[in-house]
């Protein structure tokens, strides 16, 4: 006579089946294999995808918004724009590089034109995310 029987032996493989399953999810789960897969099978959504950079030219100026841009000698970093002020970040990089002064003004002072350091603008546009600024005058010399 056999030691197990047919249903014995079926029950052994449903409970092992009832274990493994679970187990073999949770490992599979917690794996970093699986976690860089499921990283690359989610969509790329649209803010990081269209994330601008902060950037100058001969004429204009566009600060993202916590990006820090070297202009002539100083650092600008834009802040923010609430509540009608716009507030960044100057750097005096002849004076002291690591020292932040902080700059808040409305858009509408002097008629749109504000100095930071050596170098004159216009406000052309602003939002919660980013400035432009048109470069009008070159003050100090370089």
């Amino acid at each position: 006579m056999s030691l197990f029987n047919k249903e014995a032996w079926l029950i052994f493989l449903l409970v092992f089946l009832c274990l493994a399953v679970p187990f073999g999810i949770t490992y599979y789960g917690s794996n970093s294999t699986f976690n860089d897969q499921h990283k690359r099978w989610q969509p790329q959504s649209s803010v990081t995808s269209l994330k601008m950079k902060s950037y100058i030219s001969a004429d204009q100026l566009l600060l993202v918004r916590n990006d820090r841009v070297k202009v002539k000698n100083t650092c600008l970093v834009f802040k923010g724009f609430e509540k009608g002020q716009i507030m960044l970040d100057l750097y005096l990089l002849e004076l002291d590089p690591g020292y932040a002064y902080p700059q808040q003004f409305s858009r509408q002072t002097n008629g749109n034109v504000i100095r930071l350091g050596d170098v004159i603008y216009a406000i052309k546009s602003v939002n919660k995310y980013s400035l432009t600024l048109k470069v009008l005058e070159n003050v100090g010399t370089d």
